[in-house]
């Protein structure tokens, strides 16, 4: 008989017994028991079964899931694995403090590593390690996390799962990133060398060029040394171009916001494209109404180079009708000026589906156009990113045979006059004295024909001139002679600017004063290169090539404060 039965059976018999001796026990009760106890067997057998399938079914995710899985006792013994044998080979990279380990450093077996994590574990706060396998070199990630289990007994979970690929990225991710600062450190070099080695010659070129057309010559002389020197300046205006737009990639072009006249700048810009307007037989118009404020704070050599640029493509793309600047007030807000500049010209226009070329470098609407007008395709590209350095954006509007607008809107603080009634700026702070006095400069520079350009140019301005190839010269001139002014190149060789301008501050020995004023003549023009030379104790710089007129305004603002505090 099945058990099952013969149990129900007994238990039926019982009852009945039990009701014919007591004789108020209804037999019916007994088959409810019954009843009840069938249902609550089948419930144990269901939640068993649920319980098993469930386990299995844990397992089966534990054994096909990427990581290793063991179960431990407080007393380090195994409960449960998902691997058949623990390997050996994996040790730990890391100290007893969790620390990387340096290579050469003892490591920690496995063993001592999972009695480790048992310690650790005490105080009910899991840990994490990685370990690597010494024969194959792979890395893996072991977290041990505390559990309890049902009877409140305490266990260890160790999960490890595989970090090789993990850390070679980070590794290549690591390399990527030193190789890109090693290449912007290397961009920035070749910014600094190459502004230095191109604009220093240029500066010899043009400086000698301006001496000759101050000579007297014939008219043929006259014809060539012109047309030189406007090679010489197309030739730079490109090399600007393309140290400029590098400068912008590399992120070191800063704003530098100063007050100016609007209308007076923009007056100078007119004179400037004036008779190239009329050779060409064009109408130039520059409209500013009354509401644009005049006075205001910007970057206007930025603003300038963008608006030049846009006035030679326009006469340049211009056959004959109207190239028209127009400056008009968006918005004006308490001392905030929103203006909207515009450059249109009644020229070829441009095709809707390369107006978003043209912006890019070294691209021009087509080849035929670039043999045609001739350019390098850089001027529009370096437009938009000197506007978006001043937080505007440089737009066009045009069509074939209908011209082209090209626009752009920047805010603006709005400047202030001095008593005056001059702009209140760095370049009116420096006013030329009155020239009666006869002062000595010392120039330093390793280009021979820089020397001597700046020799006979300050000469002819009424300086007394020495001349020095490089710091240690500059140095023992110094030493022996009182100058009122030092001119100093800074990348030289032996000793650079820099040094020979730091001993000048350094030293009470020399004869001339350790104030002495010092004017760095530099091609260099990055980012902080201001800022290292004034920490060096220089007081001003100028660029080269070296605009004549800066030059001066800057000696002469320099001398006048000297001769002030020597009073």
């Amino acid at each position: 008989m099945d058990k099952n039965i013969r149990e129900k059976f007994s238990l039926l018999s019982s009852a009945q017994g039990e009701s014919q001796l007591s004789g108020s026990t209804d037999f019916s009760t007994a088959i409810e028991k019954i009843v009840e106890l069938e249902t609550y067997s089948a419930k144990l057998e269901l939640e068993a079964s649920a319980a098993k399938r469930e386990a299995a079914l844990l397992k089966e995710l534990l054994r096909v899931i990427p990581a290793d899985v063991t179960v431990y006792t407080a007393d380090d013994q195994i409960l449960y694995s998902t691997t058949a044998a623990s390997d050996p080979m994996w040790v730990s990279t890391q100290g007893g403090d969790g620390e990387q380990k340096a290579e050469g450093e003892p490591i920690v077996s496995q063993s001592q590593s999972s009695q480790s994590s048992t310690s650790r574990l005490a105080d009910g706060i899991g840990y994490a390690e990685v370990e690597r396998h010494v024969k194959t070199g792979a890395h893996r990630n072991v977290q041990y996390i505390h559990l309890r289990s049902a009877q409140g007994d305490p266990l260890v979970v160790k999960y490890a799962y595989d970090v090789t690929r993990e850390l070679e990225m980070a590794h290549e991710l690591r390399a990527a990133k030193d190789a890109a600062e090693a290449a912007d450190k290397a961009k920035s070099d070749f910014l600094t060398t190459m502004s230095h080695e191109i604009r220093t010659p240029m500066n010899g070129l043009l400086g000698m060029l301006d001496l000759a057309l101050d000579t007297e010559l014939d008219a043929e002389q006259r014809e060539y040394l012109e047309a030189v020197e406007n090679s010489a300046e197309s030739l730079l205006v490109l090399i600007n171009q393309i140290l400029d737009f590098s400068k912008i990639e590399a992120g070191v072009l800063e704003v530098d916001k100063q007050a100016f006249r609007l209308r007076k700048r923009l007056s100078a810009l007119r004179t400037m494209f004036f008779h190239r307007a009329e050779e060409r037989c064009l109408h130039l118009v520059f409209t500013v109404p009354d509401d644009v404020p005049d006075v205001i704070v910007g970057d206007f050599p930025r603003i300038r180079q963008v608006i030049v640029n846009l006035l030679d493509n326009a006469l340049k793309f211009t056959d004959g009708g109207t190239v028209h600047l127009s400056v008009d007030l968006e918005s004006l807000e308490s001392d905030n000026a929103q203006l909207r500049f515009s450059v249109k010209d009644s020229g070829i226009g441009i095709l809707k589906e390369h107006q978003d070329a043209i912006f890019e470098r070294f691209v021009q609407t087509d080849s035929s156009v670039s043999r045609q007008y001739q350019g390098t395709g850089l001027g529009l590209a370096i437009c938009r990113k000197l506007v978006e350095l001043m937080g505007g954006e440089l737009r066009v509007s045009s069509a074939p045979g209908e011209g082209a607008e090209f626009y752009f809107t920047l805010f603006f603080q709005l400047g202030k006059l001095n008593e005056r009634g001059e702009v209140a700026t760095r370049e009116t702070a420096m006013a030329k004295p009155v020239l009666g006095s006869t002062k000595k400069v010392l120039v330093v520079d390793d280009n021979a024909v820089n020397l001597k350009y700046m020799d006979i140019f300050l000469r002819k301005q009424g300086f007394e001139v020495e001349l020095a190839t490089n710091g240690i010269e500059a140095l023992e001139a110094v030493k022996i002679e009182e100058y009122d002014l030092v001119l100093m190149d800074i990348a030289m060789p032996q000793m650079d600017g820099l040094e020979a301008t730091r001993r000048i501050r350094e030293s009470t020995s020399f004869c001339v004063r350790p104030d002495v004023p010092v004017v760095a003549m530099t091609a260099h023009a990055l980012k902080g290169d201001r800022e290292a030379f004034l920490a060096a104790g220089m007081n001003e710089y100028v660029g080269k090539p070296i605009n004549p007129d800066n030059l001066l305004r800057v000696l002469f603002g320099l001398l006048q404060e000297f001769d002030a505090t020597t009073k």
